[in-house]
Parts: structure tokens; sequence; C-alpha cells
């Protein structure tokens, strides 16, 4: 790698130092005289001898009549305001003593340099008129170096950046992957029922609370009554959508309606709206439903207006509307993420691209593909395996596994995978698989207490880390819950109630730490469904202390709405202290009387008894027994707020 340094760079007191110098002692300048040389005359005199400050390093002549140049401290010094000649060195060569001295009364062009009188200011501190002004200027000065060496810089690889870098790279034949749009699918609906079918034009805008807009690719209609072709075996016929009001039920082809009844008492669709009982068992098994469904809706395509990541959002984040189309009164969302969006290729990557260009226009190797692969647009990240890599690949296979948020771009990748393979190997080319994660982080507050804020704050670390996982990355739990440590104002992690959907199938919990992903999965966050939850409070529904010294006691957990929390598997370390007033001193406060620390288990409840020790209340008889009290507290966080209760003893 070329070092290439900064050859023009100068430091800023070098500059302001050159410029005190020069007014201090004058400014130093070239000029030039002609002297004649006289053999045997060895000194020569210039002129403002006192202002000389230095003699060029050659000064030319003629020797044999012909143009010749003589070199300082070898032919001649500079010494008291002239030019000394030296004398011949002994046992020179032949050739050197014949271009020694110049011709005899020829003319020889001197260069030299000289100061200009001193300006006589002296005062050049911080703060002084001239000070102020020598520093001004070498700012200016400094800027001038800098710029000129940047643009020396930009024409190296390792250095140029931005619109520099793309003109580099260019040589290569090699452009930058630029920013591509979040994509997804919204659905719009009515309240009831339309007279008339309503049109989603194309280039309708709909965008999120946070004003991010996204435009229809392509028209829609949400059709007042629909035909739905359905079969039966029996007399019970079941349609994909709840029925608002039924038309008709027809055996397929015919203009005969087919009579139903009620499929149940108050409800004639059913428990789903969406079942319809016939009279009799129709002469066909293919029939056609035709219906008023009861939310009438259309999905459509949709696509964001600015390219970059910032359009990829969440499950239902899409609700607003800015200019509804006509007659949809209901409103809109998007039932799952909308993903795609990239941001413009980093020049960190543009440059390792480039790079690897020849060994990309080589083939034959895993990087080749591996950059040609990186090379089309649209692709978030690849992996290049063979038998070398993973010993589960047969010989004579490469496997390449491609993470995208468009599908459409795999034909180009297998296209460009065929070109760089070696001769006689076999490619393997598949789209990773996305594991869409949600679900809900119930945090611990801080004694400080925290806010919406420090939620916000913890949710965008935990959406950032699910998103930089690579292909076949395993999803920890605990990695995720360590991220709340540098969040101010939280303290841990009750519980990470995490789910995920694989493909078609319904969201599961992911109950095992780390979440192992299959070789071609690769793990994704929907924003949109992931919610940070606080452990605000502990409260007590029960308590009792038996006669043997059980303390029983029900705790439930509550999140900052005052709502019970269910955990799947939490253990919470909590402590009880009972408090209560002496019979001879009803008046005075409340006192700890006892104490005992058990541990509380949640499993797939919203509440738990913990488990305690005896518990032995010293001078229970001399207690006012109304008013004894256990307080349960969680003592290694004392952010969550302690609930009391009143004690029954036995």
């Amino acid at each position: 790698m070329i070092e290439v340094g900064h050859p023009f760079s100068r430091p800023f007191q070098g500059l302001v130092d050159s410029l005190v110098n020069s007014l201090q002692f004058g400014v130093e300048q070239p000029a030039t005289q002609e002297l004649l040389f006289h053999t045997g005359t060895f000194a020569y005199p210039l002129r403002d001898a006192g202002a000389v400050s230095g003699l060029a390093k050659q000064i030319t002549g003629f020797v044999a009549k012909k143009p010749a140049t003589f070199t300082r401290d070898v032919h001649y010094v500079y010494a008291v305001g002239q030019l000394v000649w030296q004398p011949l060195p002994k046992q020179a060569d032949p050739d050197v003593v014949a271009g020694w001295f110049p011709d005899d009364n020829s003319r020889l062009t001197v260069g030299y340099f000289y100061r200009d009188i001193a300006s006589g200011i002296t005062d050049f501190n911080e703060g002084s008129v001239a000070g102020t002004l020598a520093r001004a200027m070498a700012r200016e000065f400094k800027l001038l170096y800098e710029q000129m060496d940047q643009a020396y810089r930009r024409a190296f690889i390792d250095n140029a950046e931005g619109f520099a870098l793309d003109n580099v790279v260019a040589l290569l034949g090699i452009s930058r992957n630029l920013a591509l749009p979040a994509e997804g699918e919204v659905t719009f609906w009515l309240k009831k029922p339309p007279k008339a079918d309503v049109a989603i034009a194309a280039g309708t805008r709909v965008s999120d609370t946070r004003g991010r807009l996204f435009r229809v690719k392509a028209p829609g209609v949400i059709r007042a009554t629909l035909d739905e072709p359905v079969s039966t075996a029996g007399t019970v016929v079941r349609t994909s959508l709840p029925i608002g009001a039924l038309v008709h039920v027809r055996v397929t082809g015919a203009t005969t309606d087919l009579a139903t009844r009620p499929t149940k008492a108050g409800k004639p669709f059913g428990d789903d709206e969406s079942t319809i009982t016939l009279a009799a068992a129709p002469p066909s098994t293919t029939l056609t439903v035709t219906y008023q469904p009861k939310n009438p809706q259309t999905t459509v395509p949709v696509v964001a207006l600015e390219a970059g990541p910032e359009g990829n959002l969440g499950s239902g984040t899409v609700t607003v509307m800015p200019t509804p189309p006509r007659g949809v009164d209901g409103g809109v969302k998007n039932e799952k993420p909308l993903t795609g969006g990239e941001a413009a290729e980093e020049d960190d990557q543009l440059r390792e691209r480039a790079k690897h260009a020849l060994e990309r226009a080589g083939n034959a190797t895993l990087n080749a593909i591996h950059f040609g692969v990186l090379n089309v647009d649209g692709v978030d990240s690849v992996e290049v395996l063979d038998l070398s890599v993973d010993q589960t690949i047969p010989p004579g296979e490469v496997w390449v596994r491609v993470s995208t948020g468009k599908p459409e771009i795999m034909t180009e990748v297998v296209e460009v995978v065929d070109k760089a393979r070696a001769a006689g190997i076999k490619a393997r080319v598949t789209q990773v698989s996305s594991i869409t994660l949600s679900g809900t982080l119930y945090v611990i507050p801080d004694v400080a207490g925290s806010g919406k804020e420090a939620y916000q704050r913890y949710k965008k670390a935990v959406v950032s880390a699910l998103a930089a996982l690579g292909i076949g990355d395993p999803v920890s739990a605990r990695k995720l819950a360590s991220l709340v440590f540098g969040i101010a104002g939280l303290a841990d992690v009750a519980e990470a109630q995490l789910d995920y959907v694989r493909g078609s199938d319904p969201p599961a919990p992911v109950d095992k730490d780390p979440f192992v992903l299959k070789a071609d999965e690769q793990a994704r966050p929907d924003d949109g469904k992931i919610d940070v939850v606080p452990l605000r409070a502990l409260t007590i529904s029960a308590a009792s202390l038996a006669a043997n010294g059980t303390l029983s006691v029900t705790v439930q957990a509550r999140d900052e709405a005052n709502a019970p929390i269910r955990f799947r598997s939490l253990q919470l370390a909590v402590r009880a202290t009972v408090r209560a007033k002496p019979k001879t001193a009803p008046n005075q406060p409340l006192g700890q009387v006892a104490e005992v620390v058990g541990t509380a288990t949640f499993t797939n409840a919203d509440q738990a008894a913990p488990a305690f020790p005896k518990l032995v209340i010293p001078g229970l008889a001399d207690l006012d027994a109304t008013t004894i009290e256990v307080v349960v507290d969680a003592a290694a966080y004392p952010g969550i707020q302690r609930g009391s209760a009143h004690l029954a003893t036995a």
C-alpha cells in the first residue's frame, strides 16, 4: 500500500513563525547578477552584500565557449558578501581541470537571495495588531495548504472520500451502489360496505406518524361486492372474509339462488362471521358466493418516496393518509414490515470492492463470487462457502447465500455467480430466509427513575443489534438484555419475551438462549412490534402467617399503567418486612418486627407465591393484630415500587 503522507501540509505555528520572521528581519527575495570572470581573480563582491542572505546552489557560465554549470561548495563558496572561487583539488582528473574555471572574460549568471528592509515592528504577542494579522494570515495559508494536501490525497484509493472516491474507482469501471427505497404493502379499509367500488389510485401517499412518506405503486380497488368461488361437500360453505351482507349463493354458472338458513342463533354466519349454511345439499360442489364483506379492504404495494434505511418500518406503523382517497373513511395500515431500504454504499465498502476488482475479473475464487454478488444493487449481505470452509458441502460445489429485501434481483445474482464460478463447479444460489423477531422487553427502572425517552433509547439499541446480525447468526436474549446497562435510567431487564415468525408459520416464543438459526436464515427485527415496558411495582393481593411460621404471600408484578405483567419465566429475589404497633402504644408509628428474604418465581403467570423460610415474630401476642402488615420489595432493585398488605396471623 502506498503511504501518501501529508506532503503539502504545514504546521500552523510554523507558518506564524515564518510570517513573524519576515516582518522582523525582512522578506527574503530572489535576485540575479552578472559578473565577469577574470582568470586569477578568485573573489567577486555582490551588490547589496549586507542584505544578501544566501547564494544559489548553482550558477551558469561558459567553459571553452560552451554553456556550463558550476556548483556551490564545490566550485565556489559564499563568504562575507562575496562569491569566492575554490582552487583546483589536488590530483584532479584532467576532465575536471578543464571545466573547473570559467573562460577568461566570460559572464557568470549568479542567483542569490537578499532580504528587504525590516519593518521595525517588534510586538508580535497574541492580541497585538501585528500578532493578530500574522495569525489571521497564517490561518488562511494553513487552509490553502490543507486544501492542496487534500487534493493530492484524493488521488489515492485509501484516502479518497465521497465524490473523489467515485472518480478513483471509476478508473476500474466500478460505481457506487445507490440508496434503495423501502417497499412493502399497506391495506386500505372502510368502516362499512360501500355502495360502489372504491378505487385506490397509483401515487396515493401514506405515511407514519413521523412523516415518512410512501406512495402506492400499483392501483387497487375496494370491491362493494365479492364473487368468491368456493367448494363444499355438504351444506356448509366458508368464505375467506367475514360477511357483512349476503347477496346470493349459486352453483357456478347457474342463475338460481340457493336457499340458506342461519348458521347460529343471533349469528347468521357463525362465530367467525364467514360460515354459510345451505338449506339443502347443492346439486354441485362448485359454488359462487356473492357477498358484501364486513370489513371492505384491499392491499396494495407501496414504495418509500425517499431512498434509504429510514423507510424500513415495523408492522402497524403506517397509519396516516395525508390526502385520503375518495370514499376511504376507514384507514390504512401495514400488516407486515416495510423492508428493502438501504443507504448508499459507504466509502469503506466501495473501497473494498474496488480493491478486489481485479480478483473478481479473474473469476474462479470465493472472493470473486463474493464481491461480484455484492456489486448487484439490492444485495444486503452475501456468504460464499465451499468444502474448505464447511466440511458438509460436497466437493465440487459452492454455496452462495444472499440476503436481500428484493427477491426480483435473484435472477441477476444467479447470472453473476455463473460468470464468476470456475468451470466444472456447481453453484447453489439461495435467498436467505428472514426470521422476523418481535416481542416485549420488560425493563427495571433505576432508583432515580426513567421515562419514555430511556425506553426508546433501549428499544433503538435492541433493534440496531438485531439488524446487525449476519446470515446464520444466533439471537441471544442475554446479549440484548446487556444493552440496558448503557441506558441511563434503567437498571436491568426482568425478561425479554421475544417471538419469532418463520415464513407463514404463526408466531412462536424464543424459548432458548441463544436462539440458533439455520445456516440459510437471518434474523430481522419487526420494529413496530417490539415494545419496552417497565416493571414498575409489586403488589400484594393476599398475605397470611400460619401458626407454624409459614408466611404465605401472593405477589403480582405491574407495569407503568398498573396492568399485571405475565412473565414466561422469572425469578426475583424479594424481601418481606413485617411491621406492627404494640397493643400498649397504639399511637406510635409502625415499627419493624421481623424480616425474611425469599424468591418469587413467575412461570407463565402474572403472580407468584414467594418461598420464604419459617418466620418467627418475637412478642407476637403483644402486637395489635389489626396493625400488622407485610411489605414486599425487590431489595436489589429499589426502582421497583414495593407492595404492602395487612398480614393475617393465626
